[in-house]
């Protein structure tokens, strides 16, 4: 009984509420970026040698 009371009286720092939301977004956003480079390097594998020789082609004439 003790231990629910003293929990439901415990109160948050508007800091650490801070601390917490602000470390929530970054993780959010880097995994946003995270994503973003995967996909471009999966594109880049799966394309890239194809579009080097037509970039080269190109070149050439």
């Amino acid at each position: 009984m003790a231990e629910q009371k003293r929990f439901q009286n415990q109160t948050l720092n508007s800091e650490d509420y801070q601390k917490t939301e602000s470390g929530a977004q970054l993780l959010k956003d880097g995994g946003k970026v995270l994503g973003i480079v995967l996909l471009g390097a999966g594109v880049i594998k799966k394309y890239g040698p194809e579009i080097i020789k037509g970039i080269n082609k190109v070149r050439k004439t």
